[in-house]
């Protein structure tokens, strides 16, 4: 900091000269400035104790701060070096923050007045259509670390779009598709019958598409937990194309505009996929909330596994949403995310021990904010 000094002046002269300098008040640009109190401001003052470098201040739940030590010194480990800004960030901000943090995003439209399928589809990274006679499906490529091409965001099929659907899922080769909605929620109808659930005759629809059942079985978690996932397996066929092969992952009771039970489902199902490479199809009902929650996840995963920092998930979003449009609907969806993450930080052994009680607020924060959703 430079501290404005007043020339001294000598006599009476001097002095009033030097008493009109420093109750002067100046216009710099349209703002007063008031170079009195600058001068006063700009007095040396003590010297503060130096902080060790990366040491952070957490607020908790009263107004006290407490220091969390990540100091290179004790986080030597380039693991933990690795996810320091996102676990110093979301610790500082607390559940609080990360609300507060949400909704100052901007976003284009306001949810509240939205019906489901009332989301525009980005033309930047739509994807079209060169099976059958639609070009257009709502659907959008979004990059992560490893593919510019991972995922394929969509929304759920309707009535009419289901051969859409499957000409889409021939045409990328893709051969996961997770499924984060049911088909009637809340007693409204959120996506279309577009796969057979049990084995019989095949659906078919227009245009000679047709999905064959071939297995099914739930998806087996190494760790007790309340989460459902059907795994299917499918044939697809369309004219002209060879028979196509994919597995569909039905996650059973994700609620609409909220969040599961928070634990290392996600992980575990992404887990499952990671091989593939060809685009995931992802969709929820409008295909932005909870498939925005899934896609953030695993570009966090993609960026430890290829040794790059994790940053703060604002930043992530940011770019999601300019692939598809007003990902992440509600707080309660961004703060999962931060907790299913940092869970996973802390079984991988990339948090320090001195980080525990401070997780232990989060997530204690985490579920009364998340309670009922």
């Amino acid at each position: 900091m430079f501290a404005l000094r007043t020339p001294k002046g000598k006599g009476k002269e001097g002095a009033d000269v030097n008493k009109k300098k420093r109750r002067a008040k100046k216009k710099r640009g349209g703002v007063t400035i008031d170079e009195e109190a600058i001068a006063k401001e700009a007095k040396p003052k003590e010297a503060k104790k130096a902080k060790p470098k990366g040491e952070i201040r957490t607020p908790l739940r009263s107004e006290h701060t407490v220091d969390v030590d990540f100091a290179p010194d004790r986080a030597t480990d380039a693991k933990k070096l690795q996810v320091k800004v996102f676990v110093e960030e979301t610790l500082r901000k607390g559940v609080h923050g990360l609300v507060a943090e949400f909704k100052g995003m901007r976003r284009m439209n306001d949810f509240n007045l939205m019906t489901e399928f009332d989301v525009g589809c980005l033309d930047n990274c739509r994807v079209i259509l060169h099976i059958g006679n639609v070009q257009y499906i709502h659907a959008n490529y979004v990059s992560t670390p490893n593919s510019p091409k991972r995922f394929i965001c969509t929304q759920a099929p309707l009535p009419k779009t289901c051969p859409d659907f499957w000409h889409m899922v021939v045409q990328e080769k893709s051969t996961a598709i997770l499924m984060l909605c049911n088909f009637i929620e809340q007693n409204a109808k959120k996506c279309a019958e577009y796969f057979p659930t049990q084995d019989g005759a095949p659906l078919s629809f227009e245009g000679d598409v047709h999905v064959v059942f071939r297995r099914q079985e739930m998806l087996i978690f190494p760790f007790e937990t309340k989460i459902r996932v059907q795994v299917t397996h499918l044939d697809v066929s369309v004219p002209g194309q060879p028979i196509h092969t994919c597995a569909h992952y039905h996650w059973l009771d994700w609620p609409d505009r909220g969040v599961p039970e928070a634990d290392l489902a996600p992980i575990t199902l992404l887990e499952k996929i990671k091989d593939s490479t060809t685009p995931i199809i992802v969709h929820c009902s409008a295909g932005i909330g909870r498939t925005g929650s899934i896609v953030l996840i695993q570009h966090a995963l993609e960026l430890l596994q290829t040794n790059q920092p994790l940053l703060e998930i604002c930043t992530y979003l940011i770019e999601l949403r300019k692939q598809r449009n007003n990902s992440i609907q509600t707080e309660h969806q961004y703060l999962y995310i931060h907790q299913v993450l940092l869970l996973y930080l802390k079984q991988s052994k990339y948090l320090d021990e001195s980080v525990t009680p401070y997780l232990e607020t989060f997530t204690k924060d985490y579920y009364k904010a998340t309670k009922g959703f």
